[in-house]
């Protein structure tokens, strides 16, 4: 005999009943002494009704919206079209906690998602009817101009991690600096903020928070060269913002650079460059060749670190880059010192590995060894510095050379102006400085024993 029956209703999408629903009966039995039974009838998906799908994109989550509950009962309302407004309409509520409650909505197709939807433009009664009509008539601009209204609501952070990240990566050459500093100087105080809620203040701000330096930045404060940096960063993921149509204007884009006084150049003198070489004696072999190689080409320590053994030109005798700042195929001399440096390299190649610096595992090239860098150099002696020092220190050497002119020195450099090599690599040694002074003293000083004028 059979008892009362619950039954269970479930659609299923994952089984070979993908067009299908079950139901679920659990038969009681009348003896309640014997175990409860329940077995799967599969009926046609027409013969109960149709499957209710909810689908949310992206740019919903990434506006914090997530999916209703589906069992929650949609509250009862009533809507009208607002005259002279297109697309407006006026939702008055009839049940449930906000009964009696009128708002605006604009309703419209989403340039970005290509569905029907709409957003809310305010409450009536509290939103002045005007201010509404012109919210509803920069909404429907945007979306004239193929924006969405709704994707200003976006955060700073995650615009960052689904839209800037992936296309930086693809279209800029510095695509990991730019987002370092995103993430450590623009995301803590930004990231929280949606697109459309970020203005000039806010970049105002960054930079003055910046100014100011705290214990987690570099050093405890940042100089006007690397803020502006940061800055750039910051506009470039704007106006990326701006071209897919998230917000109208870049908000930073009136904001000016910080004037930058550039350091005199530093390179390293003679008697700092023994000291170097002898504490580079009881340091590992890979990292005293990889300085060595950057004194005698005067190539950037990403340059090097990507040299693979096939870019070993010796026919022809050069040294084929793979990456450079300038993002064109370029080359470098292959002396006879360099030469024999790479000679050095060989024993201590990976297998399976192609890279001159190999990486300890993995098919990569070793990363560039910043704190043992710093470690030589205090062993040395010397004033911490990165590791641009040995190109400055190559193009320094290079002007003292018999017949070397600024030019030619640019040239090796691989610079395209001879102001860059100019201001920001010749650097002149302090011993030139003390021995040019001390010339002119003894030039004046035997004019004056001689009675020149």
């Amino acid at each position: 005999m059979v008892g009362k029956s619950d039954t269970v209703r479930h659609s299923n999408t994952s089984s070979a009943h993908a067009d299908e629903v079950f139901v679920a009966v659990a038969v009681a039995p009348a003896d309640q002494t014997q175990k409860r039974s329940a077995e799967i009838i599969y009926l046609p998906a027409d013969k109960i009704g149709g499957k209710r799908i909810q689908r949310i994109d992206p740019l919903a989550r990434a506006c914090g919206s997530d999916a209703p509950d589906l069992k929650a009962k949609a509250a009862k309302q009533t809507e009208k079209r607002v005259p002279g407004l297109p697309g407006v309409v006026e939702i008055t509520y009839t049940d449930g906690k906000r009964k009696g409650k009128q708002v605006w909505h604009l309703r419209y197709r989403d340039p970005l998602t290509g569905r029907w939807t709409s957003i809310k433009l305010g409450e009536v009664g509290i939103m002045p009817f005007i201010e509404m009509a012109a919210l509803a008539k920069r909404y429907q601009d945007d979306v004239a101009a193929g924006r969405s209204p709704k994707s200003g609501c976006m955060t700073l952070k995650t615009f960052i991690t689904l839209y800037f990240h992936p296309w930086v990566l693809e279209n800029q050459r510095s695509s990991k600096d730019t987002l370092a500093r995103l993430e450590r100087y623009v995301q803590p105080m930004l990231g929280t903020k949606a697109l459309a809620d970020i203005d000039q203040r806010d970049g105002e701000r960054l930079i003055k928070y910046l100014l100011e330096g705290d214990a987690s930045m570099r050093f405890g404060e940042l100089s006007h060269a690397t803020i502006n940096r940061v800055m750039m960063a910051a506009r470039a993921a704007l106006r990326h913002a701006v071209e897919l149509g998230f917000i109208p204007e870049n908000p930073f884009k009136r904001i000016l650079q910080l004037k930058e006084t550039p350091p005199s150049p530093r390179a390293l003198e003679s008697d700092e460059l023994d000291s170097l070489l002898a504490v580079l004696e009881g340091e590992p072999e890979l990292f005293v060749l990889l300085i060595k190689l950057l004194l005698a080409t005067g190539a950037r320590i990403s340059e090097l670190l990507e040299l693979h053994d096939a870019d070993i030109d010796y026919a022809n005798g050069v040294v084929h880059l793979r990456m450079t700042k300038a993002g064109e195929a370029q080359t470098l001399p292959l002396t006879n010192t360099v030469a024999g440096i790479l000679k050095a390299l060989k024993p201590l190649r990976r297998p399976g590995n192609p890279h001159l610096f190999p990486a300890k595992a993995g098919a990569g090239h070793m990363a560039a060894p910043y704190k043992r860098l710093r470690q030589t150099l205090a062993a040395a002696g010397l004033e911490m510095a990165g590791w641009h020092l040995f190109r400055k220190t190559f193009a320094t050497l290079a002007m003292e050379l018999p017949g070397m002119d600024v030019l030619m020195v640019s040239r090796l450099l691989r610079h395209k102006s001879v102001r860059t090599t100019e201001v920001h690599y010749l650097a002149t040694p302090k011993k030139r400085l003390f021995q040019a002074a001390n010339d002119i003293g003894v030039s004046l000083l035997t004019r004056r024993e001689r009675g020149v004028s």
